[in-house]
């Protein structure tokens, strides 16, 4: 259906031309920071009409937090996503609705759903979904902290030169397929389980929920049905599991072998050519000739890396849940203050520091008053209450203290502990951030 995981489990939603398309990710542990500048990156990778051969159009896709997120962190609820829809052009699908288009799922959603499916851009088999996976990657690649999950093009039209392969398509006026390869490293022994949770069974299943994807391979993949066993074995070379090569990809038995995790998916060329096609014509029982019209890529492939990287990295993100290599509650964090001199305040300046609000953003404060230092610790612990305590550390000072925290801004504030030196600058720096 449309939800997947054990522990870490999402469940995507809407349509291609509906209102919005989002994800709901359940099982996310809670204390996890997240803000809306998280996901600019992997959005914008995600984005056509910003590289040549995608389609021109283009969504602002600004992930909309619905639930599962306060104050800048997760909660432990389940965490809505939403995306909306604002540049459709449904009207180039009302125009074709004649012809079921082939390669697209129009025919067999119109079969299942008895004709009551949303055929607007394809509705929910549409790649506009994707962006919903991209969302839920984000969360799971912030869980897996050091294990890195990149992807590439290898190849377009089967050429390794991937200005050629594109301009192959261009000059035939057509679209074409790709090759894009997944590399993770830094991944633990031992994730996964034999026969059906093997961890090859669960990222393929997932990542046949991209649209496009019609194979895939680990290691040396379809290349070892040429290859002797001698030449195919992994010799292990160290008590760690490290290999001397890796054509099983990182991955035996269906357990990660503590090697790089390496696999391959094969991209189709894009259903939507603008040559024109044949197909039945439901109106009149014909099979007839038509173009298809619309906004569509050139090469799908263009746009599968980040999407490859996200789906990839929920599996990991379960599977390390399961094994419990990530708690299920982060711990909050103390941040320490540090006391420097003006003269560090005036270089910090420099820099681009000033007095700003938030001092999360390894800001500068400069307090020359006991009401403004008052003032200063009250804002930041209304609006970053998920902070137990602030420690001032007298070892980190430049200059000797010139007088304790006086017994009134003890009293306000008991989860400030040290000294301050009203004359000098805070550097605040979060531990962990």
């Amino acid at each position: 259906m449309n939800s997947f995981g054990k522990v870490f489990r999402i469940t995507i939603f809407g349509e291609s031309h509906g209102e919005s398309v989002g994800i709901n990710v359940d099982g996310c542990p809670a204390g996890l920071p997240l803000k809306v500048e998280d996901f600019f990156e992997d959005i914008e990778r995600r984005k056509g009409g910003t590289q040549k051969g995608t389609t021109p159009r283009q969504e602002t896709d600004l992930p909309i937090f619905k639930s599962g997120i306060f104050n800048g962190f997760t909660t432990g609820a389940p965490i809505t996503i939403l995306f909306e829809n604002n540049n459709t052009r449904s009207t180039d699908y009302h125009k074709q609705r004649d012809f079921p288009r082939p390669g697209h799922a129009d025919f067999v959603a119109n079969k299942k759903f008895g004709g009551f499916e949303d055929y607007r851009g394809g509705g929910h088999f549409s790649g506009r979904l994707t962006v919903a996976l991209v969302a839920a990657g984000v969360i799971a690649k912030k869980l897996l902290k050091d294990i890195s999950v990149k992807s590439k093009i290898l190849e377009i039209g089967g050429l390794a030169d991937l200005e050629a392969g594109l301009q192959k398509a261009i000059d035939a006026k057509d679209s074409i397929g790709g090759i894009v390869e997944c590399k993770v490293q830094g991944l633990p022994l031992g994730l996964g389980e034999h026969f059906f949770d093997s961890t090859e069974s669960l990222i393929s299943h997932i990542v046949f929920s991209i649209p496009a994807v019609k194979g895939i391979e680990f290691g040396a993949g379809f290349s070892a049905a040429k290859m002797f066993g001698i030449e195919h074995n992994d010799s292990i070379t160290n008590s760690s599991g490290i290999t001397s090569t890796n054509h099983a990809g990182g991955i035996v038995g269906g357990i990660t072998n503590g090697n790089d995790l390496i696999f391959r998916v094969a991209i189709k060329p894009t259903s939507s050519t603008p040559k024109s096609q044949e197909s039945l014509n439901w109106n009149t029982n014909t099979v007839e000739s038509f173009s298809i019209k619309g906004r569509h890529d050139l090469c799908i492939a263009l746009r599968v890396p980040v999407v490859l990287e996200a789906v990839t990295a929920i599996v990991l993100a379960d599977l390390m849940l399961l094994e419990n290599k990530i708690p299920r509650v982060f711990q909050k964090q103390k941040p320490i203050f540090h006391i420097t001199t003006v003269a560090a305040w005036e270089e910090a300046q420099k820099k681009g520091f000033y007095e700003a609000d938030s001092l999360v953003a390894e800001g500068f404060i400069h307090c020359s008053t006991e009401a403004q230092l008052t003032s200063t610790l009250k804002r930041y612990f209304d609006h970053h209450a998920n902070l137990v305590e602030l420690v001032i550390q007298p070892e980190k000072l430049v200059n000797p203290l010139k007088f304790e925290l006086s017994n009134s801004l003890n009293e306000q504030f008991p989860h400030v502990y040290g000294a301050i030196n009203l004359d000098a600058v805070i550097e605040a720096v979060l531990i962990g951030e």
